[in-house]
Formats: C-alpha cells, structure tokens, sequence
C-alpha cells in the first residue's frame, strides 16, 4: 500500500489530517445523514487511541516521578504545574463570562423550546466525590476502565516508591522505560490512520447536524469560538508562552498546530497527549518536565473546558430568564475552577462537570440536555486551549526548573 499512497505519506500529518477534515466536512454537506455510514472510520480512531492512552499514561508518570530524582523536586513540580493549572483556568472563566455576557449567548431562544428539548442527562457529582474517587480500590480496575485520574495517582505514587528504594526497584522501572517505549511506537503506527478517522468523525458529525443546528446556538457557538481563539492567542500564547516561557508566540502556535488540529478533529485532550507531547518536546521543553505535565495536565487542566462552563451557565440562565448577580458570578469562577480540573479530557465528559457549575448558582439541570445537542460543536473550540494550556504550562516550569532547552531556530520563525 505504501508504493501506491507514496506522494500521500510524503505529505506532513498536519497537511494529511487538514485533507481529511476537509473532505470529512464536504462529504457531511453532501451526503447529510447518510454520511453516518463513514461513522466507524472514527470510531476506529477513536478506539486505537483509547487502547495506547491508559499504559501510555502509566508507562509515562512512573518514570517522570522516579527521574524526578528526590521527592523534594517531585512535589515542587507539582506544585508548581498545579498553581500555574489553577490561574490559568481561572483567566479562562473569566474571559468566558465576559464574552457571554456581552454577547447575551442566551438570548433569541424561546423558553417553549428549551422546555421541550431539555432533558436531564447527568448525574450530579459532588466535589467530596470528586476527591475521593481519585485514590483507586484497585489500580488494575482503574486500567481497565481507563480512570486516568485514578491511574495518575497510583503511577505517581508507584514512581516516587521506586525512586525511593533505589537499585532494588531498577528492575521494575526499567519494565516501565521499555513500556513507555513501547507504546510510544505504537502511537506513532496508530497516528498514520489519524487523517482517514478524521475524515469519518467530520462527515458523521456535520451530516447529522447539518447548516440549521447553528442557528438557535450561533451566539453560544461564536462566544465559545472568539473567546477560546483570544485566550489562546492572548493568555496561552502571547502571556504564558511569550512573557512567562520567553518563546516566541508565534513559534508556540506553529510548534503546536499538528496537536491542535488534532485534538480539534477527536475532541478528546486524552487522545491527543502522545502528539502533544511531541509538540512541547519540539518547543524545549525537557523530557522530564514534558512527561509529568502533559499527561497530569490532559485530566487536571481545562481551560477551554472552563470558558465553557461560563458560556454555558450564562446561556442557560438567559434562556430559562434566571437573573445572575455579580455574586453569582463569583461562585461559577470558583467552581468552575474546581470542576475543570476534575473534567476528564475525553469528548462530552464536560456536560457531567457541568451538572457542579448549575447546583452552586440554583440552575435547572434541564440544560444538559439543551447543550447536549450541540456539546460536540462546542467542545471543538475548547479542546484546543485545553491542550495548548497543558503545552504552555509544561514550558513555564521548564524554564522555572532551569531545564528548558531552546531549540534550533528555523526559518520563518
């Protein structure tokens, strides 16, 4: 197969992955509904990727926490990732209440639709569950329903155990170095088939949804979009990456863009953590640094996430005529703080976070299901500061550590 697609594969992923999203939207256009019938092509994708990530992650933690070398080191990366996780994410409710009240994203939807159309279709979490639910019973269970906050903390936990006993430990570490390899081979065979599961997750989502979905949502849709461009471009790239990290902003965005139309095709930061890692290797940020704050960051960090909780409590206040005071607003920056970094990076998982951001301002739980209809179309525009967010974090404690590398300069950059 690879002497007849030879001018394809010479083509970049980046390049491969933009043809396939292209012609994945014209065929949803074309075909509408029937495009369904190239569904399984992303639900391979999907699959694959979903197979690599929970070892991925394991193989990876385990080793960032036992390099780390003392567990003095470890903690202060960890605090460190976690300030920078929590001000960031913060920056982003902000700007998402901003853009949502200027733009009065809930306005021109009528309340007799909304009522009929509702549907409550997540289960409220508290945050005490939250917490709780992150220490596993079994970590093999948590494997094998891929827990990633779960796993996180267990391989975390098993690499400063290893690190601690020293040469005993080597045997078992090394295991992890070969597993960590290993499955850095297979993404990189898994990823070929990326711009053919694109192509199948575009023509089955525009073909079902079709021009008319936009219409009652446009204001939503542009709010999620412009504000999620700006804090990308302003807050990720130009502040933290420019000023913070002392790269280029523009390098930061070429540096990134493989991963982020990636992550815009799957919807998923979890998915996406192998290139990702690639992308903010490419920056220079060292291995170590990059292991331990991509794949925490894909489960713990969710800035686009939290632009959309506030877009989306403010839509659906609007909607039902439910005022919201400066108070109330208040309380969605804090929990929607909190419950963006309990949001799982996999497609939809923000609807059930979401359910914590409603209770604590007295919202009907009935708008899950309004934003259900057209969570996919949003969660396209957050995925994409949710792992750029990660990339951005990972370069700051880089150079906070004194280990960032600067890499070679390239023409036009």
């Amino acid at each position: 197969m690879g002497f007849i697609f030879k001018p394809w594969n010479k083509l970049s992923l980046f390049t491969r992955i933009m043809i396939g999203f292209a012609l994945g939207v014209a065929a949803g256009l074309i075909f509408g509904r029937q495009a369904a019938v190239l569904k399984p092509l992303g639900t391979i994708l999907t699959n694959l990727l979903t197979m690599v990530v929970a070892p991925l992650v394991l193989c990876l933690l385990v080793c960032a926490a036992a390099d780390v070398g003392d567990g003095k080191k470890l903690g202060r990366m960890g605090v460190k990732t976690v300030v920078v996780f929590l001000v960031s994410t913060a920056f982003a409710i902000v700007i998402g209440l901003i853009f949502a009240n200027l733009m009065k994203v809930g306005t021109g939807v009528s309340i007799e639709l909304a009522k009929e159309s509702a549907k409550t279709t997540a289960k409220q979490v508290s945050m005490l569950d939250t917490l709780i639910n992150v220490i596993p019973k079994n970590p093999f269970e948590a494997l094998s329903k891929q827990n990633l906050l779960q796993i996180i903390f267990f391989a975390l936990l098993l690499g400063f155990a290893l690190m601690k006993i020293g040469p005993k430990g080597q045997a078992l570490l090394d295991m992890f170095r070969a597993g960590q390899e290993a499955m850095k081979k297979i993404t990189t065979i898994v990823l070929e088939f990326t711009p053919y599961g694109v192509f199948g997750l575009m023509a089955q989502v525009v073909g079902a949804n079709g021009p008319d979905i936009l219409i009652p949502y446009i204001k939503a849709i542009a709010a999620m979009y412009i504000a999620s461009f700006l804090y990308l471009v302003v807050v990720q790239a130009g502040l933290m990456a420019g000023v913070i990290g002392r790269v280029s902003p523009l390098r930061f965005l070429k540096t990134m863009k493989e991963a982020m139309t990636f992550v815009f095709a799957t919807c998923s930061s979890v998915a996406t953590i192998p290139l990702n890692l690639e992308c903010t290797k490419k920056l220079g940020v060292d291995e170590e640094t990059a292991n331990f704050v991509i794949p925490f960051g894909a489960v713990m960090n969710m800035n686009g996430t939290a632009i959309y909780e506030a877009i989306a409590v403010v839509f659906t206040a609007q909607i039902f005529g439910v005022p919201l005071t400066v108070a109330d607003q208040v309380m969605i920056m804090l929990t929607a703080t909190l419950a963006s970094i309990g949001t799982a990076g996999v497609p939809g998982s923000g609807l059930v976070m979401l359910t914590i951001v409603l209770t604590s301002v007295h919202l009907p739980m009935e708008a899950i299901g309004l934003l259900a209809g057209i969570d996919r179309i949003l969660n396209m525009a957050r995925v994409i500061p949710n792992i750029a967010g990660d990339a951005a974090t990972a370069l700051i404690v880089s150079r906070s550590e004194g280990t960032f590398k600067a890499p070679e300069p390239t023409g036009g950059q």
